[in-house]
């Protein structure tokens, strides 16, 4: 700090007074402080004022959102109506205010070029049109808004960007999926989601000792993503019980299961019914539901003998009431 920054400050305060000096520090009482006091400690307090000032503005400007450019929704319209695209990319110009196509990807792209495109330290809008197999083997497709905010990006950015999201979604009448994104592992849009997982041939043998032997009370799957299969995590014994069960389900991971439920009939007849359990909680990762969720119908489809599915995020949506319920 120069000697002249410190008198033009003292200059300040002498032709305002000591009232001015405290409604300053009034002012600056509101203020991110912390983060200034570390940015630039030799800010007087008056400076700091300045600071603030200067950053209200900016984020007034943010938060005011940006003009869409015409072509941004024609561009959409183009790849929802005639699937012209495989995806679109959209930046904000900051200097024109207003949101512009800055990429579109070809039908016959793929999601590693898709993720290409994207800026590791810089925040972009897209869509992408996904497809995938349904359990009745029928093809379909969903288009996918992607906000993308890696955590390398500027403050300012970020802040633009997210300010002006939800007006730019209205533009853009058709988006049937939202994710919001800070790398590309949390998107899950990759070929493994859409086709789904390999199955390993254990998962298939222990669930056929399930049903005829009844060898387990339940077994517990996982997805491995660096093999890219299906596998069994956990058997549990015939003794077992349902809480046994349900305390081997994480808290924040998805998974599969199947669950041996023994319950009596009205007529006093004893008997059971094997559930398929999809267990994916709120706060597991956005990559890890798509994934579990692609690639389920599928690996249902390999162990024949499920009689009853439950999908739940926490454990009250599988209790033993909800097991009674759906048994009968």
């Amino acid at each position: 700090m120069s000697p002249n920054s410190s008198r033009q400050d003292e200059h300040y305060y002498e032709g305002h007074g000591e009232g001015e000096r405290e409604r300053e520090y009034s002012t600056f009482s509101h203020l991110r402080l912390d983060f200034y006091a570390v940015q630039a400690p030799f800010l007087s307090p008056y400076r700091l004022r300045s600071v603030h000032l200067h950053h209200s503005h900016t984020m007034a400007n943010a938060a005011s959102g940006m003009a869409v450019h015409d072509d941004c929704k024609l561009k959409f319209l183009e790849l929802k109506a005639k699937r012209t695209y495989r995806f679109i990319v959209y930046k904000i110009e900051e200097k024109q205010k207003q949101i512009v196509v800055e990429k579109l990807g070809e039908p016959s792209q793929t999601y590693e070029d898709f993720a290409a495109c994207l800026p590791a330290d810089e925040c972009r809008y897209a869509v992408y049109d996904f497809d995938f197999v349904t359990e009745e083997n029928c093809q379909k497709s969903r288009i996918f808004f992607i906000a993308w905010s890696p955590d390398t990006s500027r403050v300012r950015s970020k802040m633009i960007y997210a300010s002006s999201k939800d007006r730019f979604k209205r533009e853009l009448d058709g988006i049937q999926v939202e994710l919001q994104a800070t790398d590309p592992t949390e998107m899950g849009l990759d070929a493994n989601a859409a086709s789904g997982m390999a199955v390993h041939d254990d998962c298939k043998l222990k669930f056929l000792e399930l049903k005829a032997k009844r060898t387990y009370r339940f077994i517990v799957f996982k997805i491995d993503e660096k093999s890219k299969q299906v596998v069994v995590e956990k058997l549990g014994e015939p003794t077992e019980t349902y809480e046994d069960f349900s305390a081997c389900l994480p808290a924040n991971e998805c998974r599969y299961a199947v669950y041996d439920f023994d319950f009596v009939t009205e007529e006093n007849c004893q008997k059971s019914r094997i559930f398929f359990i999809a267990w994916s909680p709120d706060t597991s990762r956005v990559r890890s539901k798509m994934i579990y969720a692609s690639s389920k119908d599928r690996f249902k489809r390999e162990l024949d003998g499920i009689q009853v599915e439950l999908q739940a995020t926490d454990p009250t949506e599988m209790g033993l009431d909800v097991f009674n319920s759906r048994a009968h």
